[in-house]
């Protein structure tokens, strides 16, 4: 199967054809869908993650995950500290390269 995106000069012309696989609905309903105006495919492709994210079931944890994070969660909560900011530990590891 190959993916792709307009414009993409990787993707090969018409790649549209070539992204359906028994894995998704009918192969009129997703041609259908990829004849959508940009703004409304993102916004369908934003609707699906949001669906797939709804659905999703953390992973099962051990009595020793839970007592972790209880535990790092009373830490922050007693100092406040939230630690690095994402900005920093990024320069902080550039500087060690």
């Amino acid at each position: 199967m190959r993916w792709g995106c307009e414009g993409d000069a990787s993707a090969g012309p018409g790649y549209r054809e070539n992204i359906w696989s028994p894995a998704l609905p009918a192969r009129h309903v997703v041609n259908d869908l990829l004849t959508l105006p940009l703004a409304q495919r993102l916004e369908l492709v934003q609707s699906l993650w949001d669906s797939i994210a709804a659905e999703q079931i953390g992973p099962e944890l051990t009595e020793a995950d839970r007592q972790l994070i209880d535990q790092r969660l009373e830490s922050f909560l007693a100092d406040g500290n939230p630690g690095l900011d994402a900005d920093e530990v990024l320069n902080a590891l550039e500087q060690s390269l």
